[in-house]
């Protein structure tokens, strides 16, 4: 039953409300429901009366000279303010939001700060309904009466703060362009990327065929060489298909054994692959000069029992004397996305996070160096720095018992003369590796995202996150994040990049999040497309089909991936973001640039 006393107390605030902003026609409701509560207590202590809600909401709405709509409206506002302690809109109808917890501001606060620190992708009515009722109401002091949200209404929830329910799209990732970092790289690739420009091939915008470069004395054409990854599974077949009467085909569930391919292509020619040509004439080199691979695609079928997966250093130097091969004099332009395979180190190099504090023990060799010029000690600036105790130590020398064996972080930064600095600035404790530095990457990209949101405006950090977000700024909160700031550790280069530039080529890396400038990617998904049309769900198809729809890939088509990607990347140049960029590269087809009155049509389209 529904207690009266206090719907009595909020009708009266509600009065005072009505007087004070002097809302006349809520005034005379609130009077009526005020009356009607009254009476229907009187009727209560009278056991001879019956109907009681019905009876007094009439004898009310008979008082103000109004009939029985009158008195049903009475009682319909009475459990309306029963429930959501305020007056109906005035406008009410069926798509009318009517009051939710959500316009409580410390409920939304709490949902907004859960919601942002979710990784994208990863959100759902279910977790928030979950959070809602587990955590974030009992944390608030929330009174439900045992009610609960439902998954209904964390969808509502959902759609109130402008969250939407879309297919997951590969082509671009549009939320990750604008982080600060990633802008930062974005424009210092593009610029450095833009100098050899004028060494690379064009290609005409009609029929898309070759215009070579006027090279001067000593310069080389040069050649971008786009890498990815992919994986086809066997029953990876369509996703759509017509259909007679709702009858269904049978399909086999899961999506069966995989097929991950590794390619290189090229603009020039498609794909990094001799010729038939050139292939007969390897076969009639001397075997010391004879290629042992003409083909820079590698395919695996990894899992339990089968292959494993390739090494990139392996993969590189293999591919290097294909690339010779098809281009002599040439120099070719690796160009790799950031995965963490591709910035895998050597085993020698500069890499605090594979240091101990203490000398010794089990730690990598790492390579010498040279002490940074921006040290805060001007007599220690460009010193060589052995990153290993020598071999050859006498008997009496202090680190004898540590000679060949690792100094370890701690002797390093002695040696630079920066324990001192850590030790001011964290009073005098220094630790190897602080607490902030200790968190996966998952919990990083949780806090980055707290921070973002702060920044924006959108949303506090919760109490506590502040100072672990501020934390992670420092650069002098333990051993190892002082060492990975050092110049030399920053500039160490990954092993592919060195395997590359020692051959005279070069080494790109694309920006984070910006799949949509490596046309290998389109080349994906127009062999995809064609996979998934010819393919069975039978292994065997699967692993006779890839490389056949791979290879039958025209020349003219990767032209055209090229020619999309340098698209995107002059709408970059000219201070575009990634949606303008995708407006820019659907409205422009000419070749490696958009059009003169883009930045015209950009400006309509915000307008």
């Amino acid at each position: 039953m529904i207690k009266s006393i206090p719907v009595l107390e909020t009708v009266k605030e509600l009065i005072a409300d009505a007087k004070k902003y002097k809302s006349f026609t809520s005034l005379f409701h609130l009077t009526s429901l005020k009356q009607f509560i009254d009476l229907w207590e009187k009727y209560k202590r009278n056991p001879q009366v019956r109907a009681l809600m019905i009876k007094a909401s009439r004898v009310i709405a008979s008082s103000v000279g109004k009939g029985p709509y009158m008195a049903r409206k009475i009682r319909t506002l009475y459990k309306y303010v029963a429930r959501f302690r305020t007056l109906p809109p005035v406008d009410a109808s069926k798509h009318y939001a009517h009051p939710s917890l959500l316009d409580n501001e410390r409920v939304a606060q709490a949902v907004r700060r859960y919601l942002t620190v979710l990784s994208d992708g990863t959100v759902t009515p279910l977790l928030l309904m979950k959070q809602v009722n587990n955590e974030i109401l009992p944390s608030l002091g929330f009174d439900s009466g045992g009610h609960k949200i439902s998954e209904k209404a964390a969808c509502r929830w959902l759609a109130k703060l402008r969250y939407e329910l879309k297919e997951v799209k590969k082509g671009i990732y549009v939320d990750g362009h604008e982080r600060e970092d990633v802008v930062a790289y974005r424009k210092k690739f593009l610029m450095e990327f833009a100098k050899y420009d004028q060494l690379r091939c064009k290609y005409t915008d009609d029929g898309l065929n070759p215009e070579e470069p006027q090279l001067g004395s000593g310069e080389r054409l040069h050649i971008p060489i786009a890498h990815d990854e992919s994986i086809f599974r066997a029953n990876e077949l369509r996703r759509r298909v017509y259909v007679r009467n709702g009858k269904m085909p049978m399909w086999k569930k899961g999506q069966g054994r995989a097929i991950h391919v590794s390619d290189f292509i090229v603009e020039q020619t498609g794909r990094l692959a001799l010729s038939k040509d050139q292939i007969h004439k390897n076969a009639a080199l001397p075997e010391k000069d004879r290629l042992k691979s003409t083909d820079a695609r590698e395919i695996m079928y990894p899992g339990k029992n089968n292959d494993g997966f390739w090494t990139n250093d392996k993969l590189v130097k293999r591919t290097i004397p294909i690339f010779e091969r098809m281009y002599p004099n040439a120099v070719g332009e690796f160009i790799f996305d950031q995965s963490s395979a591709h910035a895998a180190f050597a085993k020698d190099a500069l890499n605090a996070k594979d240091m101990n504090v203490k000398p010794g023990g089990k730690q990598r060799l790492i390579r010498d160096t040279f002490i940074p010029m921006d040290n805060p000690h001007p007599e220690l600036r460009g010193k060589p720095q052995a990153m290993v105790f020598p071999s050859n130590l006498s008997p009496h020398h202090p680190d004898f018992k540590l000679r060949g064996q690792a100094k370890g972080m701690q002797r390093v930064l002695e040696e630079r003369g920066l324990m001192s600095v850590l030790q001011a600035a964290n009073g005098g404790k220094v630790v190897g590796e602080c607490q902030t530095c200790r968190l996966s990457h998952q919990a990083q990209e949780k806090l980055r995202r707290e921070a973002q949101a702060a920044a924006d405006g959108e949303e506090e950090p919760a109490e506590g996150h502040v100072d672990v977000v501020q934390e992670s700024l420092r650069t002098d909160c333990c051993m190892q994040k002082m060492l990975v700031n050092q110049q030399d550790f920053k500039d160490e280069k990954p092993l592919i990049q060195i395997i590359i530039e020692e051959a005279g080529h070069k080494c790109w890396f694309f920006p984070k999040f910006h799949c949509e400038l490596n046309p290998i990617e389109m080349y994906w998904g127009w062999a995809k497309a064609r996979f998934r049309i010819a393919a069975d769900g039978s292994f065997p198809t699967a692993k006779r089909l890839v490389p056949e729809i791979l290879d039958n890939c025209p020349a003219k088509t990767i032209r055209a991936f090229f020619r999309k990607s340098w698209r995107y990347m002059d709408a970059y140049n000219k201070g575009l973001d990634a949606r303008q960029a995708e407006f820019a590269v659907k409205k422009y087809k000419s070749h490696r640039r958009c059009g003169p009155t883009l930045m015209m049509d950009i400006g309509v389209l915000l307008n």
